[in-house]
C-alpha cells in the first residue's frame, strides 16, 4: 500500500518507572496525537495485559471516530519503539499492518517486549528509572470503491386511482401518494400525451417521490404494471415494466405511447 504521507511519531517518556507499580499504575494511555487527519492514543501496560506475563504490553487505538462516517476503517502500519539511551538510536521492538474500525479500535502487541530484556543496563532502555517508548503511525491510501445492496421481500401491493371527468383533462396530473417497500410513490398521467405524442396517446408513469435527494450512488429496484382497467369487457390495457433501478438521475419510468386516446 502507499502511505499517504510520512509517518508520525509519537515519544513517551517514563520517569520514576518503577514507581508505577507503587502507586497502582498498570496501565497507561497517552495523550491523543494526530496523523493523516486521525486521532490516537498509545496505550502501555507496564506490567503486561492479562496475557503479557513478564512483559510489557504497548497498543495503539484509535480515537475520536464518532465523527466518521458509518462503515469507516483506517489502514495503517505501525512500528513501536524504544530508546536505546547508550548508543542514542531509537530501537524498532515490533511492527505490523493492522486495520482499524469499529469493532477493533486497537492493535498492538501483548508481549511487546520482555521485563527482562527492558531492565537489562547493557541494553541502555531503562536508565536512571527512566525510558522513552514511541509509536511511528503510517496511514495507508484505501483506493478502494465498494457498494451494499439491500433486498427487501416486499409484497405485492396494488393501488387504483379513479379519475373523474377524464375527457376534460388537458395538463398533466398526479396521483395521491401510496407508500410500498418503505418508499413514496406516485402515478403521473398525461392525458393528451406528453411531448412527441401530438395528442394521440396518453403517457404514463411511475415516479419515486424524493428520489432526486438521494446520494448519487443510491439505487432502488422496482417491478410493476400499469394498467387501465376496462370498466365493461374487463379487457384491461397492461404494461410491466420487468425491471428498472430509480435512482437521482432516474426517478420516473413508464410509458410515452400507453394507449391511444
Amino acid at each position: 500500500m502507499e502511505s499517504d504521507s510520512s509517518p508520525a511519531r509519537y515519544l513517551l517518556k517514563i520517569e520514576s518507572f518503577s514507581l508505577l507499580s507503587d502507586n497502582g499504575i498498570n496501565k497507561y494511555e497517552s495523550n491523543e496525537f494526530e496523523s493523516s487527519g486521525y486521532k490516537w492514543k498509545m496505550i502501555i501496560y507496564p506490567y503486561g495485559d492479562g496475557s503479557g506475563h513478564d512483559h510489557i504490553s504497548i497498543y495503539l487505538a484509535i480515537v475520536g471516530t464518532s465523527s466518521l462516517h458509518a462503515g469507516w476503517e483506517v489502514n495503517a502500519t505501525l512500528s513501536f519503539l524504544i530508546f536505546d539511551q547508550i548508543h542514542d538510536n531509537y530501537v524498532v521492538i515490533r511492527g505490523m499492518e493492522r486495520r482499524f474500525r469499529n469493532i477493533k479500535t486497537e492493535w498492538g502487541f501483548s508481549k511487546c517486549i520482555s521485563r527482562a530484556t527492558f531492565k537489562d543496563p547493557s541494553n541502555g532502555y531503562l536508565v536512571n528509572d527512566s525510558c522513552i517508548f514511541g509509536v511511528d503511525v503510517y496511514v495507508n491510501s484505501n483506493h478502494g470503491v465498494g457498494e451494499c445492496m439491500l433486498l427487501k421481500d416486499v409484497k405485492a401491493y396494488k393501488h387504483e386511482w379513479n379519475i373523474s371527468e377524464f375527457t376534460k383533462l388537458k395538463n398533466e396530473l398526479f396521483s395521491e401518494e401510496f407508500t410500498v417497500g418503505g418508499y413514496k410513490w406516485k402515478i403521473l398521467l398525461y392525458p393528451t400525451g406528453c411531448s412527441g405524442q401530438n395528442g394521440e396517446s396518453i403517457s404514463i408513469y411511475l415516479e419515486l417521490v424524493g428520489a432526486k435527494g438521494f446520494d448519487c450512488r443510491k439505487r432502488v429496484h422496482g417491478k410493476y404494471s400499469i394498467s387501465v382497467k376496462d370498466q365493461i369487457s374487463g379487457a384491461h390495457r397492461k404494461m410491466t415494466v420487468g425491471s428498472y433501478w430509480f435512482s437521482a438521475a432516474c426517478y420516473i419510468w413508464g410509458w410515452g405511447a400507453f394507449m391511444t386516446r
